[in-house]
């Protein structure tokens, strides 16, 4: 009987769809209504300008350019209180390219790249100067093997590998000139990459230049300069009819122009939706704007979709096709990490008024131009929140709405797309979109970052070939994804600006049905690691099982929880409770039919778990922040994560809240990383976790209660 009950819970928590195309939170008159007015067309429209500006950091004039731009198109779509913020301190260093050449002058004079054709030919870092010199190939140019009877002093120096190193290698410590570098990669063979030298140099060091080129400009200039491993200095190579002709003497001249700003400011564009009832739960849409020229995808791509939903949501709101929101919804265009963390160290006050975060960065790949897939994150376990839910059931019906489906067409379902969102300059594909564990590498992994505390979602597409390089250019763009993802992030912010006490009954539902399906998933991972364990590792992969279970039951509860923030009523409030109390019970007979498929493995019972010593002392400790947001961010660089994967030991710090212990934090990220898989996250240990928090609590960002 207890067998077959679980197997009941199991089959239940299963049994939640995903290829349902119904959404508890837009209907489908809302769907038609917003698909029907943001246009893919209008935020490519938008990229012809955003790709013009060269905008390398949050303090270049290409920025600043471009942010001015942004504003005047804010004002022009109908967004509310509009400003430039430019207040913002810069901590990097400013600088902008005025102009670059670098000429063949010798046995022909030739351009071979300028900034005025291909901005990123000058790597950042480069300072202003003329010089001209003998081109030596260096090949990859970082190791001394590469220098090994060749002369670089007072020559420029053709190189591979990364500019930082041969900066280093070649003119710090050989006395070379600069670097021509050239993109080592012949599967794109006239793509030139964007490239940086270090920002701030070792003392008494100074960076001169690199330019970047093309593959295909790289291996010419190789096979002119290219001589006989046999000879000496009149090192000859075949030619044609079967003569031998001298490596060319190729001589070259760089000149760079550019400008530095001392004590520089960083800006940041805002704008409003302004909310009729509700102004300290607001919703946040960002994408960043300083990358370099072209950027098409990363990340003007986003920046054009936030001014096509301002746009759009306007539009329908004066047209009244849709009600004005009660909470607001702010549109920020951002410096990369770094804007949205600096003004909210500048006014502490303003985190306390943000519900959540949706980002937009890469969302305009044409997917067959590569392999490109929208990948669409979760929240890390540190910020469990409904927004999981509506973001996956909102993108989930994109998905299944812009997707061929066989049987579908043969249930007289319309083909090839039963809720197309289309372009009229786009392409016809499908949205080929994975909701995925939680990855940053961009702004909203400022807000989920203890320093802001604010729940972020992302919409990123990966892999990118074409990515900080010349092919990231219009060609590989498509306004059919454009509009796709301008309408999930449009129909999400919509969706949460509108929640009310009645909606919250729904929302509670939603959530909870998440949650049973987050069980089942955990209960399948579970099992899934207990059946590939070796005999030997069977006990301590069940206690692992159970921890996963138990971790993901209280992950579910807090999300739960979370339904508060939207006032429901005491019926509501007291259903919330009582769904807890079901995923509990849900999971206490998770642990027995896990307990039975341990049995079915090893034919005993499993053993009873038993603390270790060093686990017993982990329990004792109860670490809490106390780094204010500026040092967190300032000091966190310099602590050792212990081998844990960058993201683990990001979860680590942010569950120092000063109720769990180190034991706590360790099962808890230990779960996050197994549920994802060693493959996605790593693995993670006690004594990683344990020593991330002790160096953490030496370093000042963390103190035990």
């Amino acid at each position: 009987m207890r067998t077959r009950v679980c197997l009941l819970v199991i089959a239940l928590l299963a049994g939640i769809s995903t290829a349902a195309q119904e959404s508890a939170f837009i209907t489908p008159e809302m769907y038609r209504t917003l698909a029907g007015e943001i246009s893919g067309d209008t935020a490519f429209d938008h990229l012809r300008f955003l790709t013009l500006h060269h905008s390398v950091n949050g303090a270049s004039r290409g920025f600043r350019d471009k942010l001015r731009w942004i504003a005047e198109k804010a004002k022009e779509v109908g967004l509310e209180d509009v400003r430039i913020i430019d207040d913002l301190p810069y901590r990097g260093v400013a600088w902008s390219p005025v102009a670059a050449d670098l000429i063949l002058t010798s046995p022909e004079r030739r351009r071979i790249i300028s900034f005025s054709e291909a901005a990123v030919a000058i790597a950042d870092y480069s300072q202003n100067g003329t010089w001209e010199g003998e081109l030596v190939d260096v090949g990859a140019g970082t190791r001394d093997a590469d220098y090994e009877g060749k002369d670089v002093k007072g020559k420029i120096v053709l190189a591979s590998g990364p500019a930082p190193a041969v900066m280093d290698r070649a003119v710090w410590q050989r006395g070379a000139l600069g670097i021509v570098w050239y993109n080592p990669d012949f599967t794109h063979p006239d793509q030139v990459r964007w490239i940086s030298l270090n920002s701030r140099p070792p003392e008494a060091k100074q960076n001169t230049f690199a330019f970047s080129i093309s593959h295909r400009a790289g291996t010419e200039l190789k096979q002119r300069l290219a001589r006989s491993a046999s000879s000496g200095p009149a090192a000859a190579r075949p030619a044609a009819g079967g003569q031998t002709q001298p490596g060319e003497k190729i001589t070259a001249r760089a000149t760079v122009q550019v400008s530095i700003e001392e004590n520089p400011k960083q800006w940041m564009v805002e704008g409003w939706i302004r909310g009729s009832r509700i102004h300290d739960q607001q919703i946040v849409l960002t994408a960043h704007g300083q990358e370099e020229k072209y950027s098409a995808n990363d990340d003007n791509s986003g920046c054009a979709n936030l001014l096509e939903i301002g746009r759009a949501l306007v539009t329908l709101i004066r047209e009244k096709k849709i009600p004005p929101p009660t909470r607001d919804i702010r549109f920020w265009w951002t410096n990369e990490l770094n804007s949205e963390y600096v003004y909210l160290e500048m006014h502490p006050e303003e985190r306390a008024k943000l519900l959540v975060d949706l980002n937009q960065d890469m969302v305009g790949a044409k997917q067959s131009a590569g392999s490109r897939i929208q990948l669409i994150t979760r929240l890390p376990h540190s910020r469990a929140n409904y927004l999981d839910t509506v973001v996956e059931s909102i993108a989930t019906m994109v998905m299944r709405g812009n997707t061929a489906y066989l049987a579908a067409g043969q249930a007289g379902t319309p083909t090839p797309y039963s809720r197309p969102i289309l372009s009229r300059f786009g392409t016809r594909e499908r949205y080929g979109a994975e909701i995925v564990p939680y990855f940053n590498n961009t702004d909203h992994h400022a807000f989920n970052d203890a320093a802001i505390g604010v729940p972020g979602i992302t919409l990123t597409n990966w892999p990118d070939e074409y990515i900080h390089s010349t092919d990231d250019d219009l060609w590989q763009i498509d306004a059919t994804q454009l509009a796709r993802n301008a309408f999930l992030v449009a129909a999400t912010a919509n969706y949460l600006a509108n929640v009310d006490a009645n909606g919250a009954a729904v929302l509670a539902a939603e959530v909870h049905a998440s949650a049973r399906s987050g069980l089942g998933e955990a209960f399948a991972r579970a099992s899934k690691m207990l059946a590939v364990a070796a005999p030997a590792e069977r006990a301590a992969v069940y206690q692992d099982g159970i921890n996963l279970i138990d971790q993901t039951a209280q992950r579910m509860s807090v999300t739960l929880d979370s339904v508060r923030v939207f006032e429901p009523g005491e019926g509501v409030t007291g259903q919330i409770e009582a769904f807890k109390q079901g995923i509990l019970q849900s999971a206490g007979a998770l642990y027995v039919a896990l307990s039975d498929t341990y049995w079915a493995l090893a034919g005993q019972a499993p053993p009873v778990p038993q603390l270790s010593e060093a686990e017993k002392e982990m329990g004792r400790k109860v670490p809490v922040l106390a780094a204010t947001p500026a040092e967190l961010r300032e000091k966190r660089g310099d602590i050792n994560t212990q081998g844990l994967h960058g993201l683990m030991a990001f979860e680590v710090m942010n569950f120092a809240d000063g109720r769990r212990t180190y034991l706590d934090i360790y099962r808890a990220v230990r779960a996050e990383a197994q549920l994802a898989g060693a493959w996605y996250y790593g693995t993670v240990s006690a004594k990683q976790v344990s020593d991330l928090l002790d160096a953490a609590v030496k370093a000042g960002v963390v103190k035990l209660k």
